[in-house]
């Protein structure tokens, strides 16, 4: 049982860390394109990862806190796709 409580608490954790780190990458501006790719590869892994993860919480059968925390994890998430891809400014524009 020590096992199951180690892997709820660490989906947990980056759950809610996730979405703040993918947000705090795209305020780096590397110099080089390869730097760019590795920032947009990077805020992609944890994008995706805090979208999962705040799912998961999300449409589990538990209490609150960690619904809400994974709402959180989804919007924080949402929130560093569209800084770092510009979703719908290219929408705007077509």
């Amino acid at each position: 049982m020590e096992s199951l409580a180690l892997i709820v608490a660490i989906l947990f954790l980056t759950a809610l860390i996730s979405g703040p780190i993918a947000i705090g990458l795209t305020f780096l501006h590397p110099a080089t394109s390869r730097g760019r790719t590795i920032r947009r590869l990077f805020v992609t892994i944890f994008a995706i990862w805090g979208i999962l993860n705040g799912i998961q919480f999300v449409l589990a059968s538990v209490p609150l806190f960690p619904r809400l925390v994974g709402l959180m994890s989804v919007v924080t998430s949402g929130i560093a796709i569209k800084r770092e891809f510009g979703l719908f400014r290219k929408l705007k524009e077509s």
